[in-house]
């Protein structure tokens, strides 16, 4: 019986304890805001998979081609400068290593690669809500080719996406709360050799906890984006002297979740997840109808693995 009483008592404390947490938790404000220290180095581990299969029809024999793309990144962040504003300036040096396998058929052909992914420097500017103001690729000059054979001419074997959010992540200007949502836009130039094609995309961000992450005190926000509109991009990529792209239909869906130190002002680790479906209607310089019919999905997670500080290490 006192035994019975005991593990009432204790789970009514329990029960207590954590609606007292909850609590707390739903009345907590918080500032988000990404902070930068001259000379702190921050490294992120980053490993991603990726899946794309590509049908086209309409043809005598019906092609289809997929790719699968697996990966392992390294980037350094090195905090270079902070000005009187809070702006940083921050070099990141990224390098790894990717697989890819490619098999079309009817053919029947399998490609596999392994290749290390050449280093890439870029330098920011960045603000303490994540706008990122400048952005300057150091290494490579040149855009890095596409290891994917791409039917009927296509070519997207230089796009370089310029996303201007740090971290893919626009802090809000006000606290908030558990949650609370906030709306932001992202522009992207992608180019395509000489051509250049803007693509906006509208996300939403929620908080919807609070979490430890390698003892740091993390907010926890919920990303989600609807794939845009990739109509612009596929008519510019198309090849003129193979025909016209006529009409293109998709939809599709990102989900991220960031854990965000809130002391330190920087990502611990973050997921995201997108799946998409593009059906482009083609009609060719030889007056031929073609449906090519695109589906894919990725999986990325990123992780902070290490910081180093100017005098003291963490």
């Amino acid at each position: 019986m006192k035994q019975r009483v005991l593990l009432g008592t204790l789970g009514f404390a329990v029960v207590v304890a954590f609606c007292g947490g909850l609590s707390i938790n739903q009345e907590r404000e918080v500032i988000l805001r990404y902070k930068f220290l001259v000379k702190e180095l921050r490294t992120y581990s980053f490993i991603g998979e990726m899946t794309i299969t590509m049908q086209v029809m309409g043809q005598e024999v019906p092609t289809t081609i997929s790719f699968f793309g697996e990966g392992t990144l390294t980037e350094t962040h090195c905090i270079e400068d902070v000005d009187e504003d809070d702006m940083a300036t921050i070099m990141t040096i990224s390098k790894g290593q990717i697989k890819t396998r490619v098999i079309e058929l009817p053919i029947g052909d399998e490609t596999s690669r392994q290749e290390e992914i050449p280093t890439i420097i870029i330098r920011f500017r960045v603000d303490q809500l994540g706008n990122i103001r400048e952005k300057r690729f150091e290494k490579p000059k040149e855009s890095l080719k596409s290891q994917m054979p791409l039917p009927l001419g296509l070519d997207l074997t230089a796009p370089q996406m310029r996303s201007m959010i740090w971290e893919g992540l626009l802090l809000p200007k006000k606290p908030v709360r558990l949650g609370d949502s906030w709306d932001f836009t992202t522009e992207q130039t992608v180019n395509l050799g000489d051509r250049t094609v803007n693509v906006r995309e509208k996300y939403r961000a929620k908080l919807v906890g609070f979490e430890k992450v390698d003892e740091r005190d993390c907010a926890v926000i919920e990303i989600t984006s609807e794939i845009p509109d990739p109509s612009k991009f596929l008519k510019s990529a198309f090849p003129k002297e193979k025909g016209r792209v006529v009409s293109v239909r998709h939809k599709g869906q990102s989900n991220s979740k960031v854990w965000f130190d809130i002391a330190n002002g920087l990502v611990a680790k973050s997921d995201e997840t997108t799946e998409m479906m593009v059906n482009i209607k083609i009609l060719t310089s030889t007056g031929q109808s073609l449906i090519m019919l695109v589906r894919g999905n990725s999986k990325f997670e990123q992780r902070l693995t290490k910081v180093v500080q100017a005098e003291n290490k963490e």
